[in-house]
């Protein structure tokens, strides 16, 4: 087997070690994050495996090819003492630690900042939890389903006469991971400016979807008002849905300012809506919301959606195909632009995934292998950096502390 040091990193976080000791989804997306732009992320992962590995279609965890892409694995039973004298050992060398169990699970484990920092003062840790490090639901189970629905985002998202509504995916977790990901990094610029001095980060899953919600804060403490569900509409601007195509797909329009729209009237054959004065504004529509909803749905059931988008392109009405799968991956832009690569993989073949999303110039981020398939490919390669001799290692996986692929 090939050293861990053998795979070298490309990105502009090339050269950061980041530890990884998590679960599901929102400390691990922000590791996987790192790892995209040239971070090497180690993760720790019990030695029955992740269950993300559980998860998503196919026997080989599809989920966790995504998940777990650009990382090492180190498996490690962290609940047993000896393990977590093994996890301490890795963090003495690490810039960033990331974990997200429910809050005071570290500290039981030795592993948590105080602790930390008296070996390593530079250390980054960043905590991930339902509802964060302080307050009375601390120790509550936190998920998130649990923080899109605590948050306030499934209370005004679906339509006005239909139930409160899930997203369909991780939405929590992924909005989560993305204030992770930028918290650390101003984390690690704080440490040049400061003496080399870590920090501790605490990020709760339901604060970052809260601060997606736009003004429905402000509007509930300035003026009362409770945000509620419009399905597709807003409440500040019209015309703005999905409308139905002939062909059943569907078509998003949204014309917050006015040009846009007088656009959109011409396009759809109503060029005499811009000379009147009850359409010219958008003050003026949102008075008409249903008459405006209307007469684009008209428009829009007697054209494909392919015909539609031609005839709105040609007036550059703000407008666009809402997409499946299969229409992303097919649609010319996205191949033009590569946003779909394939990756090889020596278990599930050739795979088409997401390329990395920020494009560096200078320093490009970097697939450079999916999730591996096997606990503890690196196990033995850290530990032996760490100071272990095989003989330890070796007695340490025969009592199933640790795994060695």
């Amino acid at each position: 087997m090939a050293s861990h040091k053998d795979f070298q990193a490309s990105g502009p976080l090339k050269g950061l070690r980041v530890v990884e000791l998590g679960m599901l989804f929102a400390g691990p997306l922000i590791a996987t994050n790192l790892a995209d732009l040239g971070a090497e992320v180690i993760k720790i992962e019990h030695p029955k495996g992740d269950e993300v590995r559980k998860l998503g279609k196919g026997d080989n965890g599809l989920w966790w090819s995504v998940v777990a892409r650009n990382k090492k694995l180190v498996g490690v039973d962290v609940k047993h003492p000896e393990g977590q004298a093994v996890v301490r050992r890795l963090l003495e060398s690490a810039d960033v630690f990331i974990e997200n169990f429910r809050p005071g699970r570290v500290k039981e484990w030795g592993l948590d900042y105080e602790a930390l920092r008296k070996v390593n003062p530079g250390i980054v840790m960043l905590h991930v939890s339902g509802y964060g490090q302080t307050g009375p639901y601390t120790l509550r189970p936190g998920l998130g389903t649990l923080a899109e629905a605590f948050s306030g985002f499934a209370h005004v998202t679906g339509q006005p006469d239909g139930p409160p509504t899930l997203p369909a995916f991780p939405l929590a977790d992924s909005v989560a991971a993305l204030s992770g990901t930028y918290a650390v990094l101003a984390a690690l610029w704080a440490r040049e400016r400061n003496g080399g001095i870590g920090d501790e980060i605490d990020i709760s899953l339901y604060e970052p979807l809260l601060s997606m919600t736009g003004p429905m804060l402000i509007n509930y403490t300035k003026g009362g008002s409770i945000a509620r569900r419009d399905g597709n509409r807003a409440r500040w601007s019209t015309p703005r849905n999905t409308y139905r195509t002939k062909d059943g797909r569907w078509i998003a329009v949204s014309s917050a300012a006015d040009a846009p729209t007088m656009r959109l009237f011409k396009a759809i054959g109503r060029e005499d809506l811009t000379r009147d004065p009850a359409w010219q504004t958008n003050r003026e529509r949102l008075k008409r919301v249903d008459e405006c909803d209307g007469l684009i749905a008209a428009w829009m059931q007697a054209h494909t959606q392919a015909d539609a988008m031609q005839k709105l392109g040609k007036f550059d009405v703000l407008a666009a195909p809402v997409n499946d799968v299969e229409g992303i991956v097919n649609d010319p832009h996205v191949q033009e632009r590569g946003t779909v690569i394939t990756v090889a993989d020596p278990v599930i073949g050739d795979t088409r995934v997401q390329e990395v999303v920020p494009r560096f110039r200078n320093a490009p981020g970097k697939i450079n292998w999916l999730g591996k398939h096997e606990v503890g490919t690196e196990t033995r390669d850290f530990l032996r950096e760490a100071g272990y001799a095989d003989s330890d290692i070796a007695a340490l996986e025969q009592r199933g502390i640790i795994k060695v692929a």
